[in-house]
């Protein structure tokens, strides 16, 4: 019986996240830092230090609350590209 529980558990954690997802843009990590690039140049992004010695964008949602983005590895060598080809990444 146990197991049937771990089963429908694991089974509902999916659905969670499969509901979570729905209507959810879909972006590549390019995509992501991308906009987050233009977001910081709009002002409604910015970056700030973490207590770990790297960064992450901190914006507000749609609750006034301050939320924290860190980018992911895939994002950073994005962000690098974008500075290589011209566009400012900060």
């Amino acid at each position: 019986m146990p197991k049937d529980k771990k089963k429908k558990s694991a089974l509902a954690a999916a659905a969670s996240r499969r509901l979570a997802s729905i209507g959810a843009p879909q972006m590549s990590p390019e995509q992501l830092a991308h906009a987050l690039l233009h977001a910081e140049e709009r002002g409604e992004a910015q970056r700030v230090p973490l207590e770990d010695g790297t960064w992450a964008w901190a914006m507000q949602d749609g609750n006034g609350q301050t939320r924290l983005l860190k980018p992911t590895p895939p994002m950073l060598e994005a962000l690098d590209r974008f500075e290589r080809e011209g566009h400012p990444a900060h």
